[in-house]
């Protein structure tokens, strides 16, 4: 894990608004798992008090016969020190291999955390976008598969109390056996303004886009001392089935699991210092 406010992230930001799309430079004849997300969150009411980002990376690869690669990125970024607040961030994994004996696996997480001081009968609120893309691509269906999955949270949270008060998930995953699930949530705080869905399927390649936008706005009965998180995470999968148990690469884990570590921060210390263990009720 990584706290990340350089500017080269900040700058890579803010000039790809939200067309996080799905590349992999290598020949046409090869199984391919895809999964990237892009989330952007500006018209914040209040300024935050303290702000951090973190990003993570894995790759895991095996060929015995025939090649594989695994690529995984991510960049965060809060900028509070001028007029216009802005929290994005974006996370890439993508696996490309051929032959018959072999594995890779891709994963990346990004995530932004705000804290705020919110008076009593004052509404605190903000804008977002997300985007997510899946893709995959299977050369021998018989003999290979590919998955892709990414889950989008947005959790606000009482600091004090630790008590979970908003959440917004959306989450879906594409597989070259079992096809495509999603599912998108949010509590009565988040208004989705738009919402878009574009699947396609040609030849043995198929893709999903979903994007949402919308408006967070909540008004608090008394004084709050209220985080915001936002985290994604990104998997990507590609192997041949001829793969044995013993030597194939892990199956990723869920995001509840992996974002375990991301923790809260205890109160009055910098989210620069420290992300400590996650404590609340989620």
């Amino acid at each position: 894990m990584k706290l990340n406010h350089s500017t080269r992230a900040i700058a890579f930001l803010l000039v790809t608004p939200l067309v996080t799309s799905l590349t992999v430079g290598i020949a046409n004849a090869a199984t391919i798992a895809g999964s990237a997300a892009e989330v952007s969150i500006n018209n914040f009411s209040q300024r935050p008090t303290e702000t951090g980002t973190s990003t993570n990376t894995n790759t895991q690869t095996i060929a015995n016969s025939g090649f594989v690669i695994s690529e995984a990125k991510a960049d965060a970024v809060f900028i509070s020190n001028c007029h216009e607040l802005l929290a994005a961030n974006l996370s890439k994994s993508e696996v490309a291999g051929s032959g018959s004996n072999y594995a890779g696996l891709a994963q990346s997480q990004a995530t932004v955390i705000g804290d705020f001081d919110i008076d009593a009968q004052e509404t605190f609120s903000f804008n977002f976008q997300t985007v997510l893309n899946l893709l995959t691509s299977v050369d021998n269906r018989q003999s290979e598969r590919a998955s892709a999955s990414g889950n989008i949270f947005f959790w606000l949270i009482n600091t004090v109390t630790n008590i979970l008060l908003d959440s917004f998930q959306l989450a879906s995953s594409l597989d070259s056996s079992s096809g495509l699930s999603l599912n998108l949530s949010a509590s009565n705080n988040f208004t989705p303004t738009n919402i878009n869905l574009n699947f396609l399927t040609q030849g043995s390649a198929t893709s999903m886009r979903f994007y949402t936008s919308g408006v967070y706005s909540r008004t608090f009965e008394s004084g709050t001392n209220l985080r915001l998180v936002e985290v994604k995470n990104n998997i990507a999968v590609a192997k041949s089935e001829l793969v044995s148990e013993a030597e194939a690469v892990p199956e990723p884990t869920t995001i509840l699991g992996t974002i375990m570590f991301l923790g809260f921060i205890a109160k009055g210390r910098k989210l620069k210092n420290k992300l400590s263990e996650i404590t609340s009720k989620i």
